[in-house]
């Protein structure tokens, strides 16, 4: 057969309708044990395979889940996108990738991923124009938002980004640091927002101050040039927060290896994330841990909860983050 098998040419190899081959391939389909015998090897010797999107436009489900993300040189997003993955599989679902190279065509992305008949579509890159958010409605398409705050009309999920760094700020001033400065990454990012804004209040709070603020721009290069800027000016800081741990792994390597260094005796660095590299023997990060398995699970249970046509008004979940004390800060008894 010099073309692709088709589902009529199984039923008439297998001398059955093409109802019954249909059925055979319909998870649950009722059919007797000898016709799907039949069918599943005239669909072997053809090499017939079902098309998956044309069942599920029969059943107005197509089995995908659009994904938007972002730059995937990211360590965090990267490891997040492989748990959400495996998840939306643990499903029975499709996970359909639209990447964004940058985060105003988030989105483009948005609406080329209802153009694939998509169940339901998770952002976890960028943001949405209210116009393009108010126009995807008439789709009637489930939209879940990562890393977002309250959005009307579409659920999110993020971690407790005030909580966190109100940590990172405590365990700081109780370990005797006074000249703390911070390292920011993409200022259009609603955490970025969140975690400079918070650490500032905090700081505040305990009737203290940051020092100095440092462009970072969620990357290791940007990092270590920050780190390195901060470090070198004629008052240095005693400690650095940093908006993610790709940023502090950066701002470790340059403290201890471009400037010989001690930390943390001359300097502590604080990360947020808790990306695996982060408990690497050569980095021992101390860090606010996102819990991904948890993120990933609200996000399956909203996704899940709004396919079986669950009637709920947007949902905005926090998930809530710990600090983890590893060898790039003080002891407190110290």
């Amino acid at each position: 057969m010099n073309r692709r098998a088709t589902a009529e040419d199984v039923a008439k190899a297998a001398g059955v309708s093409q109802a019954t081959v249909s059925r055979v391939f319909t998870p649950g389909g009722s059919v007797s044990k000898k016709a799907r015998e039949k069918v599943e090897k005239a669909a072997q010797d053809l090499g017939y395979r079902p098309n998956a999107l044309a069942r599920g436009l029969t059943q107005r489900r197509t089995g995908l889940i659009g994904v938007v993300t972002g730059d995937l040189s990211s360590l965090y997003d990267c490891q997040l996108l492989s748990h959400l993955c495996g998840a939306l599989r643990g499903e029975q679902w499709q996970p359909l990738l639209l990447r964004t190279a940058r985060s105003d065509e988030t989105g483009g992305a948005l609406l080329e991923a209802m153009a694939y008949q998509v169940d339901a579509i998770i952002l976890a890159a960028g943001s949405v124009p209210p116009s393009i958010l108010d126009e995807t409605q008439t789709f009637h398409t489930p939209i879940l938002m990562l890393g977002k705050g309250p959005t009307p009309g579409v659920d999110t999920i993020c971690c407790d980004n005030p909580a966190g760094v109100r940590l990172v700020a405590r365990h700081l001033l109780a370990a005797g640091h006074r000249r703390i400065a911070y390292i920011a990454g993409n200022p259009a990012a609603f955490s970025e927002r969140e975690r400079q804004a918070g650490f500032t209040e905090a700081l505040a709070a305990a009737g203290g101050s940051l020092v100095a603020v440092a462009p970072g721009d969620y990357t290791y290069e940007g990092g270590q040039a920050a780190a390195l800027s901060l470090l070198t000016s004629p008052t240095p800081p005693d400690a650095i927060f940093c908006g993610n741990d790709t940023m502090a792994l950066g701002a470790l390597d340059a403290a201890r290896h471009i400037l010989g260094l001690s930390v943390p005796r001359d300097v502590a660095i604080v990360g947020f994330d808790d990306i695996t590299m982060a408990a690497w023997p050569g980095y021992r990060l101390t860090t606010v841990q996102q819990p991904m398995e948890k993120t990933v699970a609200a996000a399956v249970s909203l996704l899940r909860q709004r396919l079986d046509g669950e009637d709920l008004l947007p949902q905005s979940i926090r998930i809530p983050v710990s600090l983890v004390l590893r060898a790039s800060t003080r002891p407190l008894d110290v």
